[in-house]
């Protein structure tokens, strides 16, 4: 029962766990602690799916950013094997979830495109280990949009959603408890339990969940070398007289991505690149000069992008909008808990490929929280 606090002049609430965060993988995880029979509530700064969320592109792709012959590199064949699987267990979630609250999911299948032959080498060999690990791929040798590409990977199975009309669906189903225009402020533990610091509120619990992804180092310092907070910037062109594209695509190593919307309007984002080569993730941290000249490079880039390749575009005109990734050091996300703090649990760092990864990430999370199992691939511990 809410109390008033006349010398903090803010409610005090109470509740066995608190979410911090509205977006998908926050409203997943409520929804299954709720099923659970664990009393939440979800506190969030903006509105629900008012961050990364809401200003995605809608795309659930399989996989990471960088192609799988990068991954397998990176990670070793089973791990890339079982990352990219991790992605195709969490679409079938979200299509679960989507198909049940009545929100559509568009079956598209999605293009990784080639912007250079070096890369259209990587897309055939990626599609050449993805068939042998079990996942459905297809090479394409030449342009199949005509738009200046030099090849293509077809993935058939990825799908396109209103990530912001799921996660409203998930969490009115749920019927958890969400306070919007809530900051949080501060996480401290005291003899009465685990106390969150948030605007004109206070709540006593147990247990926190960080769901924040790219603003996690605004909440621990052990977040700083863990996760780099990334803009992205996106383009929406006026609705095009024709239909320029059948399913989203990405491109260039997965920095620009594409996708047209039933209204015909096109969105075209890209986000942060490394200055000197190609890597699929760049170095971390940066002083605001540089993440300002970072943030010029995106722009710019995403201009030579749609020049090149969408010449009907007006960028100029185009209206825009940014978010914020959060990038982890080996591209994976991060499940654990505070090493400070072990009330505080959190799923952070998802990357450019959130949609795919929030049912997955809300499962491990739960089962660590309720059950003590191990997030195994995903363990933040892995990072220490």
């Amino acid at each position: 029962m809410p109390m008033w606090t006349a010398r903090r002049q803010t409610w005090a609430d109470d509740c066995d766990v608190v979410v911090v965060g509205a977006g998908l993988v926050g409203a997943a995880v409520a929804a299954r602690l709720i099923r659970e029979g664990v009393d939440t509530a979800i506190l969030e700064a903006q509105t629900v799916a008012g961050g990364a969320t809401g200003r995605s592109a809608g795309m659930a792709l399989a996989g990471l950013a960088g192609h799988y012959n990068w991954a397998v590199s990176a990670y070793g064949r089973e791990q890339a094997r079982e990352v990219w699987a991790f992605t195709v267990e969490g679409q079938d979630r979200l299509i679960e979830a989507a198909e049940r609250l009545g929100v559509p999911v568009q079956r598209t299948g999605s293009l990784a495109l080639a912007v250079d032959e070096t890369e259209a080498h990587a897309l055939e060999e990626s599609a050449e280990l993805l068939r042998e690990d079990g996942f459905a791929a297809r090479f394409e040798p030449n342009d199949p949009l005509g738009r200046g590409f030099c090849a293509a990977l077809r993935q058939p199975d990825d799908v396109t959603v209103d990530a912001s009309a799921l996660t409203r669906a998930l969490l009115a189903a749920s019927g958890a408890i969400v306070h919007e225009g809530t900051e949080v402020y501060d996480l401290a533990w005291d003899p009465n339990g685990l106390r969150v610091w948030a605007q004109r509120r206070t709540v006593m619990c147990n247990t926190v969940v960080l769901a924040v992804n790219g603003y996690a180092p605004l909440f621990d310092p052990y977040f700083a070398d863990k996760v780099a907070p990334t803009r992205s910037l996106v383009f929406a062109s006026e609705p095009l007289d024709a239909v320029a594209l059948e399913q989203p695509c990405c491109a260039d190593y997965g920095y620009e991505y594409c996708r047209q919307l039933p209204d015909r309007r096109l969105l075209l984002g890209g986000w942060r690149r490394p200055s000197l080569h190609l890597r699929p993730f760049p170095p971390q941290g940066g002083s605001e000069a540089q993440e300002a000249e970072l943030a010029d490079v995106v722009q710019d880039g995403l201009v030579r992008f749609a020049s090149r390749h969408f010449p009907e575009v007006q960028t100029r005109d185009a209206s825009r909008w940014s978010g914020v990734m959060g990038l982890t050091p080996d591209g994976l996300p991060l499940v654990g808990r505070l090493p400070d703090l072990p009330q505080a649990y959190f799923a952070v760092g998802l990357g450019g490929r959130g949609l795919a990864w929030a049912f997955v990430l809300a499962e491990r999370l739960v089962d660590l929280m309720l059950r003590g199992t191990d997030p195994g691939i995903l363990a933040a511990d892995r990072l220490t």
